[in-house]
């Protein structure tokens, strides 16, 4: 954008013993049961070499959730290892996040490409666009609506500010008089101030040149005026009074200038006695009480290529010393066109910080003494790919204007207006959370409501029912919802704004309450399945098996009693024995990976125990009949 480069020349997560646990878990009233560390068992089980994609999910979210993203990592190098295809593409996005936290960005990268062609979520369409990853521009792109602001010409036009319903805009289109100024620096006709009326719905009137009141053969922009309108300050080529300034190189720097309004027109025009020969003070900007100016600047000791600044307008009418705003706005780039909205907020330019291409807008709430340290990007559409930059507050409602070099425009930079569009429609979620085994509802867990990009917009705790609401949330988005328990697994769910009846969040415990009876399958969530007519251990039942195989080292008292069945199919006399055959095997394999064999009974059940209707003479699936060929653990001691 070569007319602002001219015009600024100017917990304890998984550590804890099993003791510890029952000592914890003891104090909240569970006398009477055994507890079983499931990630702990998970984690053994991996360390002998089993190998699952459920088993290296869990492990990895275990770690993920809680913010460990250095051993999250471990985890989800092993599942993508495995090269299935049929992953959720939220791993992606995962396991991209543990990747940049030990700093394999070029990684990361690859799997953010990879999310995004699997989902088109905007997480992965920010990335695409920009390959950064601190900008936030969840919501914006279509709570804005911009559009050319109607004052434009095939020249640079950008915006100023507004006094009552007249906007005082920059321009280097030819002057009606046709009487060119030629900058020698841009081959382009010298900046003046016009003046564009616009009517109550924003709206362009008319658009009047002003030739004879502050507009000079050189550069003018930036005007900002007072409230009582009879004040403006504005920037112009260090020229006044005919009168030429230079510095060292013979290079005609940039001023600030005060202009009163008299007698119905613009006059005593007075230099601001901060400026300097020797570097440039630039676009001017008013604090709400009046009493401060913000401006650009490249004098010396600041942080980058240009600074904003403040200094104090005292009641006498003199200023103070100017003050850099220090580097929490600064940067050792480009900071500019500063403008405080009628809310306090400072919005600025910025190529310096964190943003979608070439300068891009950025705002900063002060802070409780009026400081400014902090700031957020404003988000497309009000940022694009290249330079934008001059965006000020309109007296119209919810309209705002910016200035910008982006594609599309009539000239060299164009005024854009930009509208609020009306809120969207507004739901509310009510939901519940339960055991993923018991089916009982939990209470007091954490809830965390997050946007598209994972950024936290509320939290709660679930009720004596297990239920928790999130209110005033938009029916276009999608949300995730985060569950928090220091006795099961964290897990995250995704859901849309739009959905019409509440959910059932259910989440696996991660400290397992056992009893006399229990079956580890179930407590455990996973399946001991067998071919049909075979009883040998499946290659991927060995993992779950494994699973079996730790439980009973880590607590050597417990005993169990293997159930082993068969389906339908075959007389009642086959099944019978071939059940047994599937109940000593099973045992067998328990042995030989270390267990005593003092500990374990099993017995066979034949199809006397079908889980389903698929007896003799049903027409049943094969999926169906699966179901029936299982052995159970179930706990005798």
């Amino acid at each position: 954008m070569k007319y602002i480069i001219s015009i600024i020349s100017l917990g304890c997560f998984f550590s804890v013993s099993a003791q510890d646990i029952k000592e914890k878990l003891a104090e909240k009233k569970y006398e009477g049961y055994s507890y079983i560390d499931a990630i702990a068992i998970y984690e053994k089980v991996a360390e002998k070499g089993y190998t699952s994609i459920e088993l290296f999910q869990k492990l990895g979210d275990a770690y993920y959730f809680n913010g460990m993203l250095d051993k999250s990592k471990v985890w989800y190098d092993k599942l993508f290892q495995l090269n299935n295809q049929s992953l959720d593409p939220e791993y992606y996005f995962r396991y991209s996040q543990s990747l940049k936290a030990v700093k394999s960005y070029n990684d990361a990268d690859k799997l953010m490409e990879k999310f995004y062609t699997l989902t088109n979520d905007y997480r992965g369409e920010l990335y695409v666009k920009n390959k950064l990853y601190l900008v936030d521009i969840n919501y914006s792109l279509d709570k804005f609506t911009i559009e050319d602001a109607g004052i434009n010409s095939e020249y640079s036009d950008y915006g100023g500010n507004f006094k009552d319903s007249k906007m005082y805009f920059v321009s280097n289109r030819i002057p009606k008089n046709n009487k060119k100024k030629i900058d020698k620096w841009t081959n382009q006709n010298f900046l003046n101030i016009y003046r564009a009326e616009f009517s109550d719905s924003a709206k362009v009137v008319y658009i009047d040149e002003i030739v004879d009141e502050f507009n000079t053969k050189y550069h003018e922009s930036s005007p900002v005026f007072t409230k009582d309108g009879k004040t403006m300050y504005f920037t112009r080529n260090n020229f006044n009074y005919g009168k030429v300034g230079m510095d060292k190189d013979n290079v005609v720097k940039l001023k600030l200038f005060k202009s009163t309004f008299l007698n119905g027109k613009w006059g005593k025009i007075e230099e601001l006695p901060f400026n300097s020969n020797d570097f440039s003070i630039a676009h001017p900007a008013l604090s709400i009480d009046e009493k401060t100016l913000y401006f650009a600047s490249d004098m010396p000791r600041g942080y980058g290529n240009s600074d904003l600044y403040k200094v104090a307008i005292k009641e006498d009418g003199t200023y103070g010393i100017p003050v850099n705003l220090g580097e929490k706005i600064n940067t050792k780039a480009r900071e500019t066109f500063p403008f405080i909205a009628s809310d306090g907020i400072l919005y600025f330019s910025s190529d310096g910080l964190v943003g979608i291409g070439g300068l891009d807008v950025f705002k900063s709430h002060p802070d409780v003494e009026g400081n400014y340290i902090s700031f957020n990007n404003v988000g497309a559409p009000i940022n694009s790919e290249r330079d934008d930059f001059a965006f000020i507050e309109s007296p119209f409602k919810n309209v705002f204007f910016v200035s910008s070099n982006r594609q599309g425009g009539k000239g060299y930079d164009d005024v854009y207006k930009v509208k609020v569009n009306p809120e969207p429609k507004k739901i509310e979620f009510t939901d519940v959370v339960i055991d993923e085994i018991s089916k009982e509802p939990i209470q007091n867990s954490r809830i965390t409501l997050l946007d598209a990009n994972q950024n936290i917009l509320g939290s709660t705790k679930s009720d004596s029912l297990g239920q928790f609401k999130f209110s005033d949330l938009r029916y276009d988005r999608e949300y995730y919802i985060k569950v928090e328990n220091d006795i099961y697994l964290t897990k995250e769910f995704r859901v849309k704004g739009g959905k019409i009846k509440s959910e059932k969040f259910e989440i696996a415990p991660k400290i397992i309450k056992t009893k006399t009876g229990d079956d580890l399958v179930k407590l455990l969530d996973i399946s001991i399945y067998f071919d049909l007519d075979k009883y040998f251990i499946r290659p991927d039942v060995e993992v779950e098996m494994a699973k079996i195989v730790e439980i009973l080292k880590m607590y050597p008292n417990l005993k169990i009693d293997i159930r082993s069945h068969t389906d339908s199919r075959q007389s009642e006399a086959y099944n019978l024995r071939l059940s047994n055959f599937r109940a000593k095997a099973t045992r067998d394999f328990l042995i030989k990976k270390g267990i005593a064999k003092e500990r374990l009974t099993c017995k066979g059940y034949g199809e006397s125990q079908l889980l389903n209707d698929c007896s003799d003479a049903v027409p049943c699936t094969r999926e169906q009949h699966q179901l029936n060929r299982r052995s159970e653990f179930v706990l005798v001691q």
